[in-house]
């Protein structure tokens, strides 16, 4: 027996099981699926990340191979909430999908995974120096921040319960035994309109000097929402001055021309009534979140992909859709524009989107913006830009679990291995609380233990045996248990799996490995870069459960 020392890189991508099968998109395109990484970012949520693989690759052209990123998560969780967030709490400006994520998060809200959200206005040209304005309607925590058109939007009600469609609005103001039309919320006020403007638009109404304002504040029964009756009091009339203070919780009733006139008509004091009827799919009812995506149909609806309006560039896309039962959200992203991810077009994003268990979903804003969230890792995509876009609002999940920093339950980066004959293996945990939270992504203080047949423990490192026995490691921290499967396997039967790997970490260590000599693989020679993966073939939908 000869002892010989190898150098191995171990990639950030490599602690995590590496899950094989193949998945066929329209065109025939046919790839192998490589499962990168997969563990629970949060209550109720899976992250999972795929490679998948061009099996018939064109002999030029762009590469055809993606990195797709899922978030999947179980809208029955009692910790689990989903918000959409404005950049900056404004409907102007713009920011960062993990800035947005670490301003928002209390003790009682963690921002703990998400993705960008709608297209947005990068013209400036109103307000001057400002943009990052949604295309497509919004609300935010119940509350209007712009009226939906005829885009498509995603929605979530006030019971979690989420739909996708084109969503119609009306809004009354009735006083006086009298109703007229709110003819929009917030931007702009054009000749004769009537508009509510709310903290979404900022400090100020942004208006000029020709109409009156009115500042008025709900009653004290009521809360901002829409599809319900809302009843609030005139505090402070302004005629002929614009740009009215927009104190947080209230809102302003602007009007121009004929709306001002019938401004003019209230005291201070006076009660009103307001309604904002929004209507999707047949249903009003009490929205509470929404963002909106682009202007074809759905890509995705009732199982069908849209094959009729396909947006046929390849991009870097982002989509959000939901389960047939409407109990699981799922969320992706695709990299493209690189020699490594060449991106999609909305009919293959939804075709990749209802393999992993989607029955409706919406394209939202793609290219540089596409961005894949998940704390305490930061942006986990590679953006088209080179760097993190801010974008004009994300939608989050959130969780609502009370803060508890202690771990009970761990789980293995790597639950199933295979290793050769005296392979050796270094663990790394995942910790989480009782309520599905991460609070450790490299757990310290895990104890080991396995059978002698399979091999030797040695603090954190595991040494596999020469009977080549298949077994279970054992890892226990402060009670919680986990287990890991190890396959003892040839030397010649492990390969290097991925065609290329996006890195961002790498670690240079020495590793002892004794090898027959007479059995030592030509290929294995001094510095060689070894990968141990482990394969299997399972759907993807399963994958992502």
């Amino acid at each position: 027996m000869k002892r010989y020392s190898f150098f191995f890189l171990f990639f950030i991508v490599s602690v995590f099981c590496v899950h094989s099968q193949t998945l066929t998109l329209s065109g025939g395109i046919e790839y192998r699926v490589d499962t990168i990484a997969n563990f629970q970012a949060g209550p109720g949520t899976q992250y999972v990340a795929i490679r998948l693989v061009d099996l018939n690759p064109p002999a030029s052209g762009p590469t055809r191979n993606q990195n797709v990123f899922f978030l999947k998560a179980d809208l029955r969780n009692e910790y689990l909430e989903v918000k959409q967030v404005l950049g900056r709490d404004s409907l102007y400006g713009t920011e960062r999908t993990t800035v947005a994520a670490r301003r928002r998060t209390t003790p009682e809200a963690f921002y703990f995974a998400g993705t960008n959200g709608d297209f947005f206005d990068t013209s400036a040209a109103f307000p001057a120096g400002f943009n990052g304005r949604p295309i497509s309607g919004n609300i935010a925590n119940s509350e209007i921040a712009q009226i939906p058109n005829t885009r498509g939007v995603f929605a979530v009600d006030e019971t979690g319960h989420p739909d996708a469609g084109v969503m119609s609005y009306r809004g009354n103001l009735t006083f006086d035994g009298n109703t007229h039309s709110i003819t929009s919320v917030n931007h702009t006020r054009g000749t004769d309109a009537l508009v509510l403007f709310n903290q979404h638009q900022g400090r100020v109404t942004k208006t000029d000097a020709h109409g009156t304002e009115v500042l008025i504040e709900l009653l004290p029964a009521y809360t901002w929402g829409v599809n319900r009756t809302l009843r609030a009091r005139v505090c402070e009339i302004q005629t002929n001055r614009g740009n009215m203070w927009i104190p947080k919780g209230k809102a302003v009733l602007s009007g121009h021309g004929t709306s001002a006139a019938i401004l003019n008509q209230l005291s201070v004091g006076d009660e009103v009534e307001i309604n904002f009827e929004l209507v999707m799919n047949g249903e009003a009812l009490p929205w509470a979140q929404m963002t909106g995506g682009d202007p074809r149909p759905l890509m995705l609806r009732d199982g069908v992909p849209e094959t009729d309006n396909v947006w046929n560039q390849l991009h870097p896309r982002t989509g959000i859709g939901f389960s047939v039962t409407r109990d699981t959200l799922i969320m992706v992203v695709v990299d493209g524009r690189s020699i490594i991810s060449g991106g999609v077009t909305t009919l293959h994003l939804a075709e990749i989107m209802k393999s992993a268990g989607a029955w409706t979903a919406i394209n939202l804003d793609g290219g540089g913006s596409s961005t894949m969230f998940v704390e305490p890792f930061g942006q986990t995509n590679i953006g088209s830009d080179g760097n993190e876009r801010a974008s004009g609002n994300h939608v989050f999940l959130v969780s609502t679990a009370p803060k508890d920093d202690n771990v009970s339950a761990i789980v293995s980066h790597t639950p199933v291995l295979e290793l050769p004959v005296h392979g050796e293996f270094i663990p790394k945990f995942f910790g989480y609380n009782q309520y599905g939270v991460l609070l450790n992504i490299d757990l310290q203080g895990v104890v080991l233990s396995a059978p002698p047949s399979l091999g030797i423990i040695d603090g954190n490192r595991f040494t596999a045996g020469g009977s080549g026995e298949s077994g279970i490691i054992t890892a226990t921290y402060n009670g919680a248990v986990t287990e890991i499967q190890v396959s003892i396997v040839p030397a010649s039967n492990i390969s290097l799996r991925l065609d290329s790997v996006i890195v961002d970490v790498v670690s240079h260590y020495r590793n002892d490995a004794q090898l027959n000599e007479e059995n030592l693989p030509p290929h294995w020679e001094h510095g060689v870069a070894i990968n141990f993966i482990h394969r299997a073939g399972q759907n993807l939908s399963n994958t992502l459960d």
